[in-house]
Protein backbone atom coordinates (compact mmCIF):
# COMPACT_ATOMS: atom_id res chain seq x y z
CA UNK A 1 0.00 0.00 0.00
CA UNK A 2 3.08 2.83 0.91
CA UNK A 3 3.92 1.75 -2.81
CA UNK A 4 0.57 3.15 -4.30
CA UNK A 5 1.20 6.80 -2.08
CA UNK A 6 4.19 6.78 -3.32
CA UNK A 7 3.41 6.40 -6.65
CA UNK A 8 0.17 8.40 -6.36
CA UNK A 9 2.40 11.35 -5.18
CA UNK A 10 5.17 10.87 -7.77
CA UNK A 11 2.21 10.98 -10.58
CA UNK A 12 0.80 14.36 -8.94
CA UNK A 13 3.80 16.08 -8.57
CA UNK A 14 4.74 15.16 -12.31
CA UNK A 15 1.07 16.45 -13.28
CA UNK A 16 1.35 19.21 -10.84
CA UNK A 17 4.63 20.58 -12.58
CA UNK A 18 3.71 19.71 -15.90
CA UNK A 19 0.56 22.02 -15.10
CA UNK A 20 2.73 24.64 -13.73
CA UNK A 21 5.23 24.70 -17.23
CA UNK A 22 2.20 24.59 -19.64
CA UNK A 23 0.25 27.79 -17.62
CA UNK A 24 3.65 29.64 -17.79
CA UNK A 25 4.83 28.81 -21.50
CA UNK A 26 1.08 30.03 -22.72
CA UNK A 27 0.79 33.09 -20.31
CA UNK A 28 1.11 36.13 -23.13
CA UNK A 29 3.54 37.93 -20.29
CA UNK A 30 4.86 35.48 -18.39
CA UNK A 31 5.27 35.53 -14.77
CA UNK A 32 8.39 34.46 -12.93
CA UNK A 33 7.43 32.12 -10.44
CA UNK A 34 7.79 33.07 -6.81
CA UNK A 35 9.59 30.74 -4.78
CA UNK A 36 9.06 28.01 -3.00
CA UNK A 37 8.69 26.53 -6.82
CA UNK A 38 5.69 24.12 -6.73
CA UNK A 39 7.38 20.99 -7.37
CA UNK A 40 9.29 22.24 -3.95
CA UNK A 41 5.57 22.17 -2.24
CA UNK A 42 4.79 18.56 -3.54
CA UNK A 43 7.41 16.57 -4.26
CA UNK A 44 9.87 14.42 -2.50
CA UNK A 45 13.44 16.30 -2.79
CA UNK A 46 16.48 14.35 -1.73
CA UNK A 47 19.50 15.33 -0.01
CA UNK A 48 22.89 13.87 0.24
CA UNK A 49 24.33 13.05 3.37
CA UNK A 50 28.31 12.83 3.02
CA UNK A 51 30.34 9.93 4.91
CA UNK A 52 31.96 11.92 7.61
CA UNK A 53 29.80 14.42 8.52
CA UNK A 54 29.72 15.39 12.07
CA UNK A 55 26.87 14.34 13.95
CA UNK A 56 27.24 15.98 17.83
CA UNK A 57 25.09 13.94 20.41
CA UNK A 58 24.29 13.44 24.47
CA UNK A 59 23.76 10.66 26.22
CA UNK A 60 20.27 10.01 27.48
CA UNK A 61 20.82 8.21 30.30
CA UNK A 62 22.83 7.25 32.66
CA UNK A 63 25.79 4.54 32.73
CA UNK A 64 27.85 3.14 34.94
CA UNK A 65 30.21 0.33 34.59
CA UNK A 66 29.04 -1.64 37.27
CA UNK A 67 25.49 -1.65 36.08
CA UNK A 68 26.14 -2.28 32.26
CA UNK A 69 27.55 -5.32 30.31
CA UNK A 70 29.73 -5.34 27.01
CA UNK A 71 27.05 -4.91 23.91
CA UNK A 72 24.60 -3.04 25.95
CA UNK A 73 22.57 -0.72 23.80
CA UNK A 74 22.63 2.93 24.67
CA UNK A 75 20.36 5.92 23.52
CA UNK A 76 21.86 9.25 22.58
CA UNK A 77 19.95 12.30 21.53
CA UNK A 78 21.28 14.88 18.55
CA UNK A 79 22.15 18.47 19.55
CA UNK A 80 22.16 20.08 16.77
CA UNK A 81 20.37 19.39 13.30
CA UNK A 82 22.60 18.07 10.59
CA UNK A 83 22.45 19.66 7.27
CA UNK A 84 23.02 18.96 3.83
CA UNK A 85 22.17 20.87 0.79
CA UNK A 86 20.50 23.20 2.37
CA UNK A 87 18.27 20.68 3.76
CA UNK A 88 17.78 19.46 7.45
CA UNK A 89 18.49 15.45 7.25
CA UNK A 90 18.87 14.72 10.85
CA UNK A 91 16.81 16.66 13.68
CA UNK A 92 17.96 18.31 16.70
CA UNK A 93 16.50 15.50 19.31
CA UNK A 94 16.67 12.35 17.00
CA UNK A 95 17.52 8.99 18.65
CA UNK A 96 20.92 7.90 17.65
CA UNK A 97 22.49 4.26 19.53
CA UNK A 98 25.11 3.37 20.29
CA UNK A 99 26.69 0.42 22.40
CA UNK A 100 29.17 -0.89 25.21
CA UNK A 101 32.44 -1.98 23.03
CA UNK A 102 34.47 -2.81 26.31
CA UNK A 103 34.57 -2.07 29.96
CA UNK A 104 38.10 -2.38 31.86
CA UNK A 105 38.57 -3.04 35.07
CA UNK A 106 40.50 -0.97 37.46
CA UNK A 107 43.98 -1.78 37.45
CA UNK A 108 46.54 -0.26 40.32
CA UNK A 109 47.57 2.36 38.47
CA UNK A 110 44.22 2.94 36.31
CA UNK A 111 40.97 3.66 37.22
CA UNK A 112 37.60 1.76 35.60
CA UNK A 113 36.96 2.47 31.86
CA UNK A 114 34.12 2.30 29.63
CA UNK A 115 34.38 1.91 25.94
CA UNK A 116 31.58 3.13 23.59
CA UNK A 117 31.06 2.95 20.15
CA UNK A 118 28.39 4.72 17.99
CA UNK A 119 26.14 2.54 15.39
CA UNK A 120 22.91 4.58 14.40
CA UNK A 121 21.21 8.07 14.05
CA UNK A 122 17.70 8.29 12.40
CA UNK A 123 17.27 10.87 9.78
CA UNK A 124 14.48 12.92 8.98
CA UNK A 125 12.89 10.34 6.60
CA UNK A 126 13.17 7.23 9.70
CA UNK A 127 16.13 5.80 7.99
CA UNK A 128 19.03 5.01 10.22
CA UNK A 129 21.79 6.39 9.61
CA UNK A 130 25.34 4.35 10.25
CA UNK A 131 27.75 6.31 12.36
CA UNK A 132 31.27 5.88 13.10
CA UNK A 133 34.11 7.78 14.99
CA UNK A 134 37.14 7.42 17.72
CA UNK A 135 35.21 5.05 20.23
CA UNK A 136 34.63 6.78 23.50
CA UNK A 137 36.34 6.19 26.38
CA UNK A 138 35.00 7.09 29.79
CA UNK A 139 37.63 6.66 32.97
CA UNK A 140 36.64 6.91 36.63
CA UNK A 141 38.31 9.21 38.85
CA UNK A 142 39.66 7.22 41.26
CA UNK A 143 41.09 3.40 41.21
CA UNK A 144 38.04 0.98 42.69
CA UNK A 145 35.76 3.35 41.65
CA UNK A 146 33.03 2.46 38.91
CA UNK A 147 33.10 4.73 35.45
CA UNK A 148 30.17 6.89 35.13
CA UNK A 149 29.03 8.68 32.53
CA UNK A 150 26.43 11.06 33.29
CA UNK A 151 23.09 12.18 31.30
CA UNK A 152 23.90 15.21 28.83
CA UNK A 153 27.65 13.94 28.33
CA UNK A 154 28.47 15.21 25.12
CA UNK A 155 29.46 12.71 22.39
CA UNK A 156 30.54 12.76 18.69
CA UNK A 157 30.49 10.66 15.69
CA UNK A 158 30.58 10.75 11.62
CA UNK A 159 28.25 9.81 9.10
CA UNK A 160 30.15 6.54 7.88
CA UNK A 161 28.84 6.62 3.87
CA UNK A 162 27.27 8.82 1.42
CA UNK A 163 23.63 8.32 2.37
CA UNK A 164 19.96 10.09 -0.19
CA UNK A 165 18.13 11.27 2.71
CA UNK A 166 14.46 12.44 1.59
CA UNK A 167 13.78 15.99 2.65
CA UNK A 168 10.28 16.70 1.99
Amino acid sequence: MSTQIISFRNLFCTLALFAFQAAHLNAANPIQPSNPHISQLFCDKDAKLTAGTLVMLETAERVSSDQVTVGKVLQFKVTMNVMAEGEVVIRSGAVALGRVKAIEKSTYNEPESIRIEMMHVQAVDGQMVALNGNEQTIKGRYKGEAATIETGTSITANVTNDIEIETK
